[in-house]
């Protein structure tokens, strides 16, 4: 059964207020990616030459309530990421375009600045890459393949990975593997995957 982006961005509020209560697990007050109207994304896709993904609209459209959650100690990990709001990205965007300037034509990161759109504000940053799809970028490194060939396929793995967003991972996991959905396991999840081979000492 395909499942739309919004039932997915409804268990990932859930799992964030379940998660927040397991012992152990600091949590950040909550935070809130307050929905956009069609004509603010309209001014923005406008004003950048933006073709948006309608996944991407709707999850502007329906916001998303969630926290910063970790766990502390030697190997740190944590989970959530710092998802922009319209106006914020309107500021930074410029500042992308002039990065890629510092780029070969023929380089995916220029691509990925010029015509990308961030979806989060910390490096690395999730950005929906017309060449591809869902990437994990950032300018200090070489692009990486996508994650993921839509932003729904993305949140769903993300979910199931207990919306972890970096360091280690494998400590994560089994902290909150009693709250994820259970659909996908873990050995084809995505997100998953692409972080324990591309961040091997952190995960």
């Amino acid at each position: 059964m395909t499942r739309t982006i919004e039932q997915t961005l409804d268990e990932i509020e859930r799992f964030f207020e379940r998660a927040a209560e397991v012992e152990g697990i600091a949590t950040s007050a909550a935070t809130r990616l307050a929905p956009t109207s069609d004509a603010a994304i309209d001014a923005l896709a406008k004003k950048f030459d933006l073709t948006i993904p309608d996944d991407v609209r709707r999850f502007w459209r329906r916001g998303l309530n969630y926290k910063e959650l970790s766990l502390r100690g030697d190997k740190p990990a944590f989970a959530g990421f710092d998802w922009y709001n319209l106006e914020y990205l309107a500021r930074d965007m410029p500042d992308s375009r002039e990065l890629a300037k510092l780029y070969e034509a023929d380089e995916p990161g220029r691509r990925v600045l010029e015509k990308g759109i961030p979806l989060s504000y910390s490096s690395p940053q999730i950005i929906w890459d017309p060449g591809g799809g869902i990437v994990h970028f950032s300018t200090h490194n070489d692009l990486r393949p996508p994650i993921a060939d839509s932003f729904t396929t993305f949140l769903e793995h993300w979910l199931e990975a207990g919306c972890h967003s970096s360091h280690a991972i494998t400590r994560w996991l089994p902290k909150v593997q009693h709250l994820v959905p259970g659909r996908i396991p873990p050995e084809k999840n995505l997100w998953i995957t692409y972080y324990t081979q591309e961040f091997v000492p952190y995960a």
